[in-house]
C-alpha cells in the first residue's frame, strides 16, 4: 500500500470537508503493544495531539476492543468519545453506557474465567476480564501457534464459552457477546450521529479492518490509515488506503495534523 507521507495531498483534500472526524484505535496505533495490556502507555506526543484536535475538528474519538473506561483512562483527553469493546460500550456523561442486552454478560465472562483458569497453567497465557468480554492474550508463549491451538481447544469444551463469539486478533483470542457489532457499525453510528461530511480512521489489526470497510461504504469521503509493523495482518495492508510505518509513524501523523488543522473562527 502507498506510503501516507509520500501522499499528503490526500489528506489534504479530505480536511476541505467538514463537519470532519478523526477516529483511531489504540492498541499498536497510538501505544505500542505491550507484553501485558495493563503495561500499554499511549504515546504522549500522540496524546497531545488529539488533545489539540479536539478542540479543532468536529469529532475526534477512539474505537479501542479495551473496555470504554479503559480508553478513556488511557488516552485522557477530554472532549473525546470513546467507544469501547469494540462499539458495545460507549464512555458518555461521565459513565459508560452499554449497548442494550450485553450487561448479562458480565456474569458469563465471570464463569468462562473459572471455566478456562487451567489456560494459566501454561507459560504465558494472561486472561483479561474486560467486563461484558473477554480477552486471552498468547504473545508471551513460547509457541504461539500451539498455545492458540491449546486455547481453542480449552474453549471448545467449555460451556460457558459457546454463549460467545469467538473472534482473533493480534496474539489474543476474544471471547464477546453474540451480537451484531464491530468497530465499523460503531464508526457508522458515530458518522451518522456528527453528520460528518469526511473522516479519517487509525488502526492496526483485523478488527480495524471492519472500520476501514465502513469507512469506505459511508456516504462521505474517508481515509483508511493502517499503522503497520512485522506482526502486522495482510489484509490490513490490502484494505487501508496508506500506510503508517508503526506508533512512531502515527505521532508524526498526527504532530503534522495538529499543525495544519487551523483554530475554529470565533
Amino acid at each position: 500500500m502507498p506510503y501516507l507521507f509520500d501522499n499528503l495531498e490526500a489528506v489534504l483534500e479530505v480536511l476541505t470537508l467538514s463537519p470532519l472526524g478523526l477516529i483511531t484505535d489504540i492498541d499498536g496505533t497510538i501505544s505500542e503493544i505491550a507484553a501485558y495490556p495493563e503495561e500499554a502507555r499511549v504515546s504522549p506526543r500522540c496524546r497531545e495531539s488529539l488533545a489539540t484536535l479536539s478542540k479543532r475538528l468536529a469529532l475526534v474519538a477512539a474505537i479501542s476492543g479495551r473496555p470504554a473506561q479503559q480508553a478513556r483512562e488511557m488516552i485522557g483527553v477530554e472532549g473525546m468519545v470513546y467507544i469501547g469493546n469494540h462499539g458495545l460500550e460507549r464512555w458518555a456523561d461521565g459513565k459508560v453506557a452499554m449497548m442494550e442486552g450485553v450487561a448479562e454478560y458480565g456474569a458469563k465472562v465471570k464463569a468462562t474465567l473459572g471455566e478456562l483458569g487451567s489456560l494459566l497453567a501454561m507459560e504465558g497465557i494472561a486472561l483479561e476480564n474486560k467486563g461484558i468480554a473477554l480477552s486471552i492474550h498468547y504473545r508471551q508463549c513460547p509457541h504461539h501457534q500451539m498455545a492458540r491451538g491449546y486455547i481453542m481447544e480449552r474453549i471448545a469444551k467449555s460451556p460457558s464459552a459457546r454463549g460467545f463469539r469467538i473472534v482473533e486478533g493480534r496474539m489474543v483470542v476474544e471471547l464477546r457477546p453474540p451480537v451484531e457489532v464491530n468497530k465499523g457499525i460503531a464508526l457508522l453510528g458515530l458518522v451518522e450521529s456528527y453528520r460528518l461530511k469526511g473522516g479519517i480512521y487509525l488502526g492496526d489489526d483485523i478488527s480495524d479492518v471492519d472500520a476501514f470497510a465502513a469507512l469506505h461504504s459511508a456516504p462521505f469521503k474517508g481515509l483508511a490509515l493502517g499503522v503497520v509493523d512485522e506482526e502486522t495482518s495482510h489484509q490490513v495492508e490490502k484494505e487501508a488506503d496508506f500506510t503508517l510505518n508503526g506508533v512512531g509513524d502515527a505521532e508524526r501523523f498526527l504532530r503534522w495534523l495538529a499543525a495544519t488543522v487551523p483554530e475554529p473562527e470565533r
